[in-house]
């Protein structure tokens, strides 16, 4: 028996959730799975609205397309790009340029293959042997630290440009920039995240809690870890060496927290 989740908190200190989240069977072919989290962009109006229209669009798509023509992975891939930037094109010309906008991150499965596709820093990850892979990048100020900068990526939770994305759905054609990546289905679950968790809680903490809890108790502990429990957080040493200006120390509930979650044996 498969699973599929979603949860969403509000946080400690928002006035509302500007996050959305989806995980659905295709009704036609039950094998063919699409999740996605949206996180609205909270520093522009109606983030809410951007990403529950990214949501319902991709939703739409998905739900009236023919079950076999998902089944191209190459193809999915590439009508999956057209799809986003007509969302993001829609979202312009309704809202105008610079005035809303949303991260992106989903995962379409088909019969052996995984379609991940992102937008922003939200994050998707998959568990294989045990092991939590995180399979997107961010597109963030941030990440160019980790990935070329020598700086560990539970670090880039202290600097204060990491909410800085460089690239969202909604608010120009340049800023819509789509990365994909294929995978085969080898893997035990697969895990969808907005920056609400993965601001809070480290990979090893996510392993450490799917592991300790039942299949269908995973995706609540998690959200429930990155808005109530009090990481204990401090801005490392090896940092503070470095002489790097500007650091902050994440807080409990300090924004909307949202998962994804596919289980292929509960």
């Amino acid at each position: 028996m498969e699973l599929l989740q979603t949860e969403t908190d509000i946080g400690l200190i928002r006035h509302k959730n500007e996050d959305a989240a989806l995980a659905i069977s295709h009704p036609k072919n039950k094998r063919i799975k699409l999740l996605l989290v949206a996180d609205g962009m909270g520093g522009k109006a109606h983030g809410e609205i951007a990403s529950k229209y990214v949501t319902s669009s991709i939703e739409k798509w998905f739900l009236n397309k023919e079950s076999e023509e998902l089944k191209d992975v190459e193809k999915t891939e590439s009508l999956l790009r057209r799809l986003v930037k007509k969302i993001n094109n829609d979202l312009i010309k309704e809202f105008g340029i610079n005035n809303i906008g949303t991260t992106l991150t989903l995962a379409l499965i088909t019969y052996r293959k995984t379609i991940f596709l992102n937008v922003g820093d939200s994050r998707g990850y998959l568990l294989k042997d045990n092991k939590l892979i995180q399979i997107t990048e961010d597109d963030s100020d941030v990440w160019s630290y980790y990935k070329y900068g020598g700086v560990r990526k539970d670090d880039l939770r202290y600097f204060s440009n990491n909410n800085i994305i460089n690239a969202c759905i909604g608010l120009s054609e340049e800023l819509c920039r789509i990365s994909t990546t294929i995978v085969k289905n080898d893997y035990d679950m697969l895990f969808l995240f907005t920056d609400g968790v993965t601001d809070l809680i480290t990979d090893k903490k996510i392993n450490k809690l799917i592991n300790i809890n039942k299949k269908p108790d995973i995706l609540k502990s998690i959200i429930n870890e990155a808005v109530n429990i009090n990481q204990h957080l401090h801005v490392p040493i090896r940092l503070l060496r470095k002489k790097y200006v500007n650091y902050i120390i994440p807080f409990r509930g300090r924004d909307n927290a949202t998962g994804a979650l596919y289980v292929k044996e509960v």
